[in-house]
């Protein structure tokens, strides 16, 4: 029986390996476009998931019968959640060098109009930092700011994936626009998109 159990775990875990590697490149840019999303729709994305974890979590604890079924789900989760982090992780590579990109341009200056919006001051601080950017990058950047507005460009990127912070003059106020920040926003949306477009599920 035991052994039975183990074949059939590694059949599953072997299947979901070969899909996930299937379907990684398909997986990052549906979490590239989840992150561009608008409040409001992120907003609905969120209920939605939310909804469909509930009914999934009912559906998984009327389905645990025995501590050996118990702890084979467990070890499947693990496998999941493995396969999920290395996808998340080639998605933060892949942001963190967005400097090198045609879409940095109009990324940085989304960031920074969002920060300087979030922020709401008639002077503002608003500190930049990406990898591999060089000061060209950045020429338009300082005709989109509010008059007023003091631009500090980082050498270094900000929370190592790079982005955009924005604070009052006297740092009372601070909108952190970063990709680390805005990843962490939608962390649980994410992951759970991430595992659902992977798994299936």
């Amino acid at each position: 029986m035991s052994e039975s159990f183990g074949k059939i775990q590694n059949r599953i875990l072997s299947d979901a390996r070969v899909k996930a590697e299937d379907t990684l490149k398909e997986a990052e840019e549906k979490a590239r476009r989840t992150i561009e999303q608008t409040k409001a729709q992120a907003q609905k994305d969120a209920d939605e998931i939310i909804a469909r974890a509930q009914l999934e979590a009912g559906a998984l604890r009327r389905s645990i019968l025995s501590s050996r079924i118990r702890t084979n789900r467990l070890r499947m989760l693990e496998e999941k959640n493995r396969i999920v982090q290395s996808v998340l992780h080639s998605v933060e590579e892949k942001l963190a060098g967005i400097a090198t990109s045609a879409e940095f341009q109009d990324a940085l200056k989304r960031f920074v109009t969002e920060a300087v919006e979030a922020v709401g001051a008639e002077q503002s601080v608003v500190r930049v930092g990406f990898r591999e950017a060089s000061k060209r990058h950045f020429d338009e950047v300082g005709k989109i700011v509010p008059k007023g507005t003091k631009l500090v460009i980082e050498e270094q990127p900000i929370e190592e994936l790079g982005g955009v912070v924005a604070s009052d003059s006297e740092g009372k106020i601070v909108y952190n626009n970063s990709f680390k920040a805005r990843l962490d926003r939608l962390d649980t949306q994410l992951l759970v998109l991430i595992s659902s477009t992977i798994f299936s599920e």
